[in-house]
């Protein structure tokens, strides 16, 4: 498109040097688009240095766009960008589920609180099978959003599982410790709920390299949920985390384990299984 008219020099410098107002500057921006003559005469005006500086801000942006939150962090605590970048694409790791089960957390703990430590099912029930269902959360073919990426990738599976499993813990046990010193009671009912918390990750790994880990995890709810309301029928409330059901979970992780183990070397790698 031809045009006769163009923008005086002084008001291109001024264009260029931002010292117009919204109206002006606008109606100077819709002329340079349509006039190359114009375009050509603020070469001059510009800086170089200062363009090579805003489009290597425009490629840098492009090509390399911030990271996103989960991933910063865990690149600040010395995890590199691939695994940092596969941690954060766990659903089990996003904002929205660590938020849910802290809050899954906080109404246990309350619940169990005002009851006067009278009632410890609640806070027994959720602390151990929220860091199960966030393991089984952070992987398999319904959950990544990854998976494709995953399977083709020369990044081991089984590495993924067990970083992804490790982030997770390290993501819900503090938190679930800190709220486990409100517990009325024993001092030891602090730590006490870690038993079965621990033991129910390996079971879960082990029946997910059977059934996968949806229904793992729903083996998983399901029999500890039991065993949770079992324990209301005249026994003490303290029982589910008493010492001999401590060596059963303990009994249980081991076997569990070796099943993994053996599954493991049946198709060469956990990953395979899982």
């Amino acid at each position: 498109m031809t045009t006769t008219w163009h923008v005086h020099d002084d008001l291109l410098a001024a264009y260029v040097d931002g010292r117009l107002d919204a109206i002006v500057g606008a109606s100077v921006e819709q002329h340079l688009g349509r006039c190359a003559d114009c375009r050509v005469s603020t070469t001059p005006l510009v800086d170089p240095q200062l363009l090579a500086r805003g489009w290597a801000g425009v490629r840098a942006t492009v090509e390399s766009p911030p990271l996103p939150l989960p991933v910063r962090l865990a690149r600040r605590c010395g995890v590199p960008e691939p695994t940092a970048v596969l941690l954060a694409a766990a659903t089990s790791l996003r904002t929205a589920w660590l938020v849910a089960a802290f809050l899954a957390l906080s109404f246990a703990t309350l619940a169990t609180v005002v009851s006067g430590g009278m009632m410890l099912a609640p806070f027994l029930l959720v602390a151990p099978l929220v860091p199960a269902i966030g393991v089984a959360a952070a992987y398999g073919p319904q959950n990544d959003p990854l998976e494709s990426l995953v399977v083709t990738a020369p990044y081991g599976r089984t590495r993924l599982i067990l970083v992804r499993t490790l982030a997770v813990l390290v993501s819900v046990l503090p938190v679930t410790a800190a709220l486990g010193l409100l517990l009325p009671g024993p001092a030891w009912l602090a730590a006490a709920w870690l038993g079965p918390a621990l033991a129910l990750v390996p079971v879960l790994l082990a029946l997910s390299s059977f059934v996968g880990p949806r229904a793992g995890v729903a083996v998983v709810v399901l029999a500890w949920s039991a065993l949770v309301v079992f324990s209301l029928r005249g026994f003490p409330a303290t029982w589910p985390v008493e010492a001999p059901q401590q060596l059963a979970y303990l009994s249980l992780a081991v076997v569990a384990a070796a099943v993994l183990l053996v599954r493991s070397r049946l198709d060469r790698r956990i990953g395979a299984v899982l």
